[in-house]
């Protein structure tokens, strides 16, 4: 499979309705960068968003990540990473990346700890679906020293 293009998702990719509370003004606040295939199909998407309270401006929450069923495997997500990667550290005062995945999600984990992120606990009981409850490790990786 040629490598994926990756780019900002604007209004002509996703309903405005789905994400107009979650995207802001890149490269300044919010935004979701999408991963597609040579046909224009989405293979992947992450979600980026910056807090807004002055204290808590240093830092950006990863809120998501999806790669499609048929696409996992392929270096999708260490793509998307990597474009995020480029993105986050061009805002200006951003100092840290945090992120929380699934505790049972092993594949997912060790792709985030080879982009740099650090488990920094564990969060029990953190979803409940469908009447079972799931655990959360928090993640995090600094852009400075």
């Amino acid at each position: 499979m040629p490598p994926p293009t990756i780019r900002l998702l604007t209004d002509a990719d996703l309903p405005a309705a789905t994400y107009a509370t979650r995207l802001g003004q890149p490269p300044d606040d919010h935004f979701i960068l999408g991963a597609f295939a040579p046909d224009g199909s989405m293979l992947g998407a992450v979600v980026c968003e910056r807090e807004a309270k002055l204290k808590k401006r240093h830092e950006a929450a990863l809120v998501g990540m999806i790669i499609a069923p048929p696409a996992r495997r392929q270096g999708i997500g260490k793509a998307l990473l990597a474009a995020f990667d480029q993105l986050v550290r061009k805002l200006p005062g951003l100092e840290q990346i945090v992120l929380s995945v699934t505790a049972s999600n092993a594949q997912a984990i060790r792709l985030y700890e080879g982009a740099g992120f650090v488990r920094y606990g564990l969060q029990p009981r953190a979803l409940k679906v469908d009447g079972r409850y799931h655990d959360k490790v928090p993640m995090i990786r600094m852009l400075t020293d």
